[in-house]
C-alpha cells in the first residue's frame, strides 16, 4: 500500500495554529503529503481532492504527551492506530511502558509498524511498566541509568526523554534514590525527565527544586496529597518558580490523576498547564479517559481558551521532545498531519480522575484526521 500523501484542498475551516498566530477561516492546500499554503487554493486543482471543513476546526496534528501503547507486553498498553490516530491524534508519546530491556519490542511491534506517529519516553526501570503487581522500582536495581543511556543512544530518533514514576506504589516512601538515577541518565544524554508524582513521598515541593528546565512534571492536577495546591487552594509556591525555571506542567489524565477542582483553581490563578495529555491506557480507554480529546474537552471546562488548548495540544508537546520543525504546525513544508475538529455545543456528564461528574457543554469531537497527507474520516460518536 502507498504511503505518499493525497494532494488535498481542506476549504471553509477554521484553521487555528496559536503557534503561529493562525486563526482564520481559510484553505490549507496539501502536495506530496506537505503542507504547501494557505491562503487561497492554488490555481492548478487538477486531480486535488477537496475537503469541506466549513464549521469544523482545522489544527495541526494534535500531539499526545503522555500515552501507553505496548499492548501484549504492558498491562496498560492500547492499540495506538485505533485509539490515538482514530480519535484525532497524530503523534502519540508512550511514557515509559518500555525500559531498556524491553524497549527493541516496543520499537519492531508498535512503533514501526503503526501509522500513528510514535515516540517514546524510555523508564528508568529496565522493564519498563510491565505489571501492577509489583511497583517497578521497589527493588532500586531495576534502575540502570547505564542501559538506559545506551537504548536511548541506539534509537534517538524515537526516543525523546526519560521517565520515572515517584509514586509509593512504585518505589516506596523514599523516591530520592530513583530520581537520582533517572536524573543521572536524563542529564547525560542531554533529554528531559518525565515524573509521575501522583501519592509521592514526600509531595510536589520535595520534588521540583531538583527538576530542571525542560523536564515535565506529569499528573500536574492530581487531587491527592502532597499536589500543586497548598492547603488553602493556592498554588504552591515551588511550582510557581519552577515554571519561570522552565520546568513544564502536564495534565495526564488517567485514571487518577485529574481533579476537575484542582484544574480550575489552578487555570483561575494563572497556572494553566503546558500540556494537555491524556494518559490513555487500557484501564480508562473506556471511561473516564476515552481519548485525547475528550480530554481537552474538559480543560475547556474549568476555563482554559480554546487557543491555549490548541497549543497545549501542538506546538508545546512538540517542543518538549525536541520536535518542533517536525509535528505540531502548519507552516508551509511541513508534514500535513491535520486534526479536523467539531467544536459542539450540548451537555455532556463527564467523570474526572477523581470520581466527580461535571456537565461539560462545550466538547471537541474529531471527525477527521490527515496523517501524512491520506485523510481518515473519524465518527462522531457522541
Amino acid at each position: 500500500m502507498s504511503t505518499q500523501g493525497a494532494d488535498l484542498d481542506i476549504v471553509g475551516g477554521r484553521v487555528l495554529d496559536p503557534a503561529q498566530g493562525i486563526d482564520a477561516v481559510t484553505t490549507i492546500s496539501v502536495r506530496d503529503g506537505r503542507i504547501a499554503s494557505a491562503g487561497d487554493t492554488s490555481a492548478d486543482t487538477t486531480d486535488v481532492q477537496r475537503i469541506d471543513a466549513a464549521g469544523l476546526i482545522v489544527t495541526a496534528g494534535l500531539v499526545d504527551l503522555h500515552t501507553h501503547l505496548y499492548p501484549g507486553v504492558s498491562h496498560y498498553g492500547i492499540e495506538p492506530d485505533e485509539h490515538c490516530l482514530g480519535r484525532g491524534v497524530t503523534t502519540a508519546i508512550d511514557a515509559g511502558s518500555a525500559g531498556a530491556q524491553t524497549f527493541s519490542g516496543l520499537r519492531r511491534y508498535v512503533i514501526d509498524r503503526s501509522r500513528t506517529s510514535i515516540l517514546a519516553f524510555l523508564n528508568i526501570a529496565v522493564q519498563g511498566m510491565i505489571t501492577n503487581l509489583v511497583g517497578e522500582l521497589e527493588d532500586i536495581r531495576w534502575a540502570s541509568p547505564e542501559q538506559a543511556i545506551s537504548r536511548a543512544r541506539a534509537d534517538p530518533d524515537v526516543i525523546v526523554g526519560i521517565k520515572v514514576r515517584l509514586g509509593y506504589q512504585m518505589v516506596g516512601d523514599d523516591p530520592a534514590p530513583a530520581l537520582r538515577l533517572a536524573r543521572q541518565a536524563a542529564d547525560t544524554l542531554g533529554l528531559p525527565l518525565m515524573v509521575h508524582v501522583i501519592d509521592m513521598r514526600p509531595g510536589l515541593a520535595w520534588l521540583l527544586p531538583r527538576l530542571n528546565r525542560g523536564d515535565i512534571v506529569t499528573h500536574c492536577y492530581h487531587g491527592n496529597e502532597g499536589g500543586i495546591l497548598d492547603d488553602r487552594a493556592r498554588v504552591i509556591g515551588e511550582a510557581l518558580v519552577a515554571r519561570d525555571r522552565g520546568v513544564m506542567f502536564d495534565v495526564g489524565h488517567g485514571v487518577g490523576s485529574f481533579d476537575y477542582g484542582v484544574a480550575r483553581a489552578a487555570v483561575v490563578q494563572g497556572f494553566a498547564p503546558d500540556t494537555v495529555s491524556s494518559d490513555l491506557h487500557a484501564h480508562n480507554v473506556a471511561g473516564p479517559v476515552f481519548d485525547q480529546a475528550t480530554t481537552l474537552s474538559k480543560l475547556l471546562h474549568v476555563g482554559m481558551p480554546l487557543d491555549d488548548v490548541i497549543r497545549a495540544s501542538t506546538s508545546t508537546p512538540a517542543l518538549a521532545v525536541g520536535r518542533r520543525d517536525g509535528i505540531g504546525s502548519t507552516a508551509i513544508g511541513a508534514s500535513a498531519d491535520l486534526s479536523i475538529l467539531e467544536l459542539r455545543t450540548g451537555h455532556w456528564a463527564l467523570a474526572d480522575a477523581a470520581g466527580h461528574t461535571e456537565v461539560v457543554e462545550r466538547r471537541l469531537i474529531p471527525r477527521m484526521v490527515i496523517k501524512a497527507g491520506r485523510p481518515q474520516a473519524i465518527e462522531a460518536g457522541q
